[in-house]
């Protein structure tokens, strides 16, 4: 007998497999970690699985100098992608190293407000906070600029989640007059509300990276096999997508002073660019550890017909435009002494920038 079309059952498709996004846990990385999930399973169209993994400055409270800065928050995630128990990692892109990882690449999405925020009791700023106030912050790089533009205050060196460093400007014992913590992460928690000045970025220069995200997955995933054939196709479709060319570009020459100067957490160095009239301008600054000294210049590049406005086209080019103007700024840096104004190092090789691993190329500005 044979069977009508209304007798015979069609198997359910079968779910797509989900992506595993590694993550610390605490509350400023999950939201930032949740919130590049859903525009990964917008992209791909399945499902992204929220895995959370303890790194070295979760667990030591140390100083980050103490702890060698730069790479205690990212080192068990990279461990993570690389031996499979995630496939996606999302970081604080000022908390990568910049020295490449063999195996594994990144991209930046579009940065958030790179700034510093001061967090003071009864809305105090920087100018009006007295002499003698306690602010925290657990950054060199923050301590020595505020000690350079406010000498007779008193910096204290302080660890903990946003919250915990809040409560200590801020809650019902708090000890302190002020905490710096960046604006970024209290908008992506939503806490802007605490913030009583942002302060701008000639009087404190954010970190290199400040306010962007790297998300991360193993490079053999997402670039073309012996047979030219992508792994993830789709993955790598949608890092293409997340990769914002000016903040790439932005964030590369900020990274490559660091590189240049071998600068980490442990050293007071700020870097901040962006992408304007079709350039890309970088400013920079090295300060002693006790205030008592601050060197800042400021440096452009032209982007050519690769930028308008403050937009930038992916075009590979761009990278050695953005590595150089880092690098010329170092250089400058370095010839006026930064070496002996602050603890700093010899070059280290810099990695590539968020350039999109594979996927469809962006449309050039203006199209």
């Amino acid at each position: 007998m044979t069977s009508k079309p209304s007798d015979v059952s069609t198997p359910p498709a079968a779910s797509p497999a989900p992506i595993r996004l590694g993550t610390r846990g605490s509350t400023l990385a999950m939201t930032q970690s949740g919130t590049i999930a859903r525009r990964i399973e917008e992209l791909t169209g399945r499902p992204v699985e929220l895995v959370r993994i303890r790194t070295e400055g979760d667990v030591n409270r140390a100083s980050l100098a103490t702890l060698g800065g730069t790479g205690v928050f990212v080192a068990a995630l990279r461990e993570a992608l690389l031996d499979g128990r995630c496939d996606v990692a999302v970081h604080s892109l000022k908390d990568l190293p910049v020295a490449p990882h063999p195996g594994l690449t990144y991209v930046s999405p579009e940065r958030e407000d790179a700034r510093d925020a001061l967090c003071a009791r009864d809305g105090l700023t920087l100018d009006t906070l007295p002499t003698g106030a306690r602010i925290g912050t657990g950054s060199p790089r923050r301590a020595a600029q505020v000690r350079a533009a406010r000498p007779d205050v008193e910096v204290v060196d302080i660890r903990g989640n946003v919250g915990t460093r809040l409560d200590r400007a801020l809650g019902a014992e708090a000890d302190l007059d002020a905490v710096v913590l960046a604006v970024a992460g209290l908008k992506r928690i939503d806490r802007t509300d605490v913030i009583s000045e942002y302060i701008p970025v000639e009087t404190m220069a954010p970190a290199p990276g400040q306010g962007a995200l790297a998300v991360e997955v193993r490079t053999a995933d997402v670039v073309p096999d012996a047979s030219g054939r992508i792994p993830v196709a789709d993955l790598a479709d949608a890092l293409s997508t997340l990769d914002h060319p000016a903040t790439r570009l932005s964030v590369l020459a900020e990274r490559s002073v660091l590189a240049r100067l071998e600068a980490g957490c442990a050293a007071p160095v700020g870097a901040y660019a962006v992408v304007s009239d079709g350039a890309l301008h970088l400013r920079s600054v090295v300060a002693a550890v006790s205030g008592a000294g601050r060197m800042e210049r400021t440096a452009s590049a032209d982007l050519g017909p690769f930028a308008a406005g403050d937009r930038a086209c992916a075009d590979p080019g761009l990278d050695e435009i953005a590595r150089d103007l880092g690098v010329r700024m170092a250089e400058t840096l370095l010839a006026l002494g930064a070496d002996r104004l602050a603890p700093l190092g010899g070059p280290v090789a810099v990695a590539s920038g968020p350039t999109p691993p594979a996927g469809p190329a962006h449309p050039a500005p203006g199209k």
